[in-house]
């Protein structure tokens, strides 16, 4: 870009040559020229290079801050609620990061598919580039995503990567490739980041001379890639609802509070684009502090234990160390299985594990290999028969008997279940998710049958999960699989128990829960051979069982059942 020649000397700087002053900024923001030095700062220097190229700039407070955290930090997570500016800020940095140095540098900006980097990261980039106040340095291939250094330098340049549209590994690999002197990635909706890409953008601070990492996403998961990220460097025990930044075991994170917008000093919005006073109201009003939606996108912080009822917690996890890989069996353990089919585009999940007897008296799950299934539509074979063949296969290798495989046999599930019975045995174990609960007591310390508890056949199969992880039971759990459990809602309000309907969480949260339902499976395998039952299971709560019977008939026995998909 040309610009007006900088007064010589400047900031205590001597060229060789006259320099721009947008040349003179972006040397000094590249340097980080302190005030001691004659200069203003690296934010400083920044905010001149925006000023630049950019003079109709709109700044408001939030917008400052984020800048100004990529001018303190190395590593950097942003966390906050809808319309804070994050995506925008952030092609801003990236485009003033890269024209400090662009024969040198490369900016790596991912999110999930395709549709979503353009609409997002690569919008605010084209913008800023065509909006620039005179011709900007190099070239933009649009059908690449890519804004080259020159033409055909696909070494330094800013790439937008979508890296979950069904090529992850391809995406991983373009990441790796990727080596300059200087490199800022940054991973936008980091919270659907696949751990891959997450690690392969990460890792590209190995061999750079200067690198800086940002991650951004609206907080849902502590355990998802964004979370870990941002946990405190204290643990998450030292932070709350009201606190805006804290370091982090690599850098900060700065939290973007809806309740704390700009706007919210103001009886009318003053900037459009931030999260307005009214917008925050609507959101009290139609969802509630409650809502995990609440949370994520108004509150911009990961909701509180105790706030929305989930079959697991987080912490609840943490407590039974369900993550932890091992437990110690007194005798030799047996292989077990469950697989959910999750026809119709889901993942069709194959999860196995080890059960045994443990030194408290209890038997214990030991969740071990969980496979997906891999399917071929162009394949003469069909669906069903390569999923039984691969499912025999499977467990053959591992020593799982047919009898210790359950199988959801819920609408398409029953066919299958036909052909592995014909394929391979009829001792397979069939399971229904949906009707009613079955008479199985809810555990050895609650004798109630699971009916009485619960008001459907799915909430038992998932409420027995939360059973064995709140005993210890449970062991080897993937942090996928725990995150699908503390995602999905349920309803204690009246007698009966009764987790949210499938399909609203899979709208509510734009997946399914294949995984743990493959691990529901699995427990349900150990209930029905009897395991989880102490030697000695303690009597029942006569007086809980005596108030429920007094009770019982003043509610409809249809209207006690949820729909289980």
């Amino acid at each position: 870009m040309i610009g007006q020649v900088a007064p010589s000397n400047k900031y205590g700087i001597s060229a060789d040559h006259p320099l721009t002053e947008l040349e003179l900024e972006l040397y000094c923001f590249r340097e980080a020229r302190t005030v001691e030095e004659g200069g203003l700062g690296k934010y400083g220097h920044l905010c001149n290079a925006i000023n630049l190229v950019w003079p109709d700039t709109i700044w408001n407070p939030w917008l400052e801050r984020q800048l100004e955290s990529l001018c303190d930090y190395q590593w950097v997570g942003w966390t906050g609620c809808a319309a804070s500016g994050k995506t925008y800020a952030s092609s801003m940095y990236a485009l003033i990061w890269w024209l400090a140095d662009p024969s040198h540098s490369s900016v790596i900006l991912t999110s999930t598919t395709a549709k979503m980097i353009r609409k997002r990261a690569w919008s605010n980039i084209q913008s800023l580039y065509r909006g620039a106040s005179s011709k900007f340095i190099g070239n933009m291939v649009d059908s690449k995503t890519t804004l080259q250094c020159r033409k055909g330098d696909d070494k330094n340049a800013i790439f937008a990567i979508a890296v979950l549209d069904g090529a992850t590994s391809k995406a991983v690999a373009n990441i790796q490739g990727i080596h300059s002197e200087r490199i800022l990635a940054i991973v936008d909706e980091a919270t659907d980041t696949p751990p891959a890409a997450f690690e392969a953008t990460s890792n590209l601070s190995k061999g750079c001379r200067e690198f800086q990492f940002l991650c951004i996403g609206n907080p849902h998961s502590k355990l998802d890639e964004h979370g870990r990220f941002c946990e405190p460097t204290t643990g998450w025990g030292s932070v709350g609802i009201e606190t805006q930044e804290w370091e982090t075991k690599r850098g900060a994170c700065i939290r973007f509070d809806g309740i704390k917008s700009p706007n919210m000093k103001y009886r009318e919005p003053k900037w459009e684009f931030l999260i307005t006073r009214e917008q925050v109201q609507q959101a009290l009003d139609f969802e509630s502090e409650s809502s995990p939606r609440f949370w994520k996108f108004s509150r911009g912080f990961w909701a509180p234990e105790g706030v929305v009822k989930t079959v697991l917690s987080e912490t609840m996890c943490e407590k039974y160390r369900v993550r932890e890989p091992n437990h110690i069996f007194k005798s030799t353990a047996t292989v077990i299985a469950g697989l959910d089919p999750a026809f119709g585009g889901d993942r069709c999940v194959l999860q196995f594990a080890k059960y045994g007897d443990l030194e408290s008296g209890l038997m214990g799950i030991e969740l071990t290999e969980t496979l997906i299934v891999p399917l071929n539509p162009g394949s003469e074979e069909p669906i069903h028969f390569q999923i039984a063949n691969y499912v025999k296969e499977a467990c053959i290798q591992r020593t799982c008997e047919p009898r210790n495989l359950a199988i959801d046999a819920t609408g398409e599930g029953g066919g299958l279940c036909d052909i592995i019975t014909k394929e391979w045995s009829n001792q397979i174990n069939r399971v229904e998710f949906g009707g009613k609960a079955s008479e199985k007591p809810v555990s050895d310390q609650d004798n109630r049958t699971s009916h009485e508890a619960y008001g459907n056949r799915v909430t038992e199969l998932w409420f027995s999960v939360r059973e064995w992880v709140m005993r210890g039971q449970m062991r080897g759990m993937s942090v996928d699989a725990i995150v699908e459990f503390t995602q999905r809602l349920f309803d204690d309000e009246r007698r009966k128990v009764v987790v949210e309907r499938k399909a609203d969480m899979r709208a509510r949260t734009a997946k399914s829960p294949d995984l743990a339902d493959a691990v529901a499976l699995v427990v349900e395998m150990a209930r029905e051979i009897g395991a989880g039952r102490l030697n000695n299971p303690v009597e029942s709560d006569t007086q809980w069982a005596e108030l429920s019977e007094k009770y019982n008939s003043i509610y409809a026995e249809e209207n006690l059942y949820a729909e289980a998909e």
